[in-house]
């Protein structure tokens, strides 16, 4: 064996070595039912074929402008979505604790949010609060009419929808991914994967 032989096997042992010590450091693994598993995490796959990294081509500068203002006001109101879906988890939760004391519960929540972000959703345009409407349905699965007939009673219910009507709304329009509702759910599915 020559010299260069030599330092060739020398550096492929070291090789071997240093690939088997890294591959360890990095394996996790759990044991189930007397077996062990591998435990590895894996990156993000978006399922539905969109690139969501691009913006979406349209066919005049009217749309493009419409775009980027919904995506101004989605960043906007997205996290007011994100929290009433969190604070309505967390009050079902409270009422199936105790469902006698679902009236004090209702106010107790609405009473922390009011005086939490009060202020802040006095400030939304009517885009933004029809848009906030959008969003909650989105989060929740039930239109803003449905879950002020749930946790508020259908008088309160209809008197809302009333009083939005008179305004030119409506609390019981359905949030539609595919239809058109699909720049909000493109909007949203980036700030989600974290591209917005």
């Amino acid at each position: 064996m020559n010299y260069w032989d030599k330092k060739i096997i020398v550096f492929f042992f070291f090789l071997l070595i240093y690939k088997s010590v890294s591959a360890q450091s990095y394996l996790r693994y759990k044991v189930l039912n007397g077996d062990t598993v591998a435990i590895c995490d894996l990156s993000v796959v978006t399922v539905g074929g969109g690139d969501y990294s691009k913006s979406p081509s349209f066919k005049n500068k009217r749309q493009s402008y419409k775009y980027r203002k919904m995506t101004r006001y989605v960043k906007k109101v997205y996290p007011y979505a994100q929290l009433a879906s969190k604070k309505l988890v967390e009050c079902e939760v409270e009422i199936k604790k105790s469902p006698e004391s679902r009236k004090k519960a209702m106010r107790k929540v609405e009473k922390a949010l009011r005086k939490k972000y009060g202020n802040a959703m006095k400030k939304l345009t009517v885009s933004q609060g029809k848009l906030l409407l959008l969003l909650i349905d989105r989060q929740t699965g039930f239109t803003t009419y449905e879950l002020v007939q749930e946790l508020r009673g259908n008088f309160n219910a209809s008197m809302y929808q009333g009083l939005a009507i008179l305004f030119g709304h409506s609390l019981k329009l359905n949030y539609e991914p595919k239809g058109k509702h699909w720049m909000i759910e493109d909007i949203v599915r980036k700030i989600e994967l974290g591209i917005i």
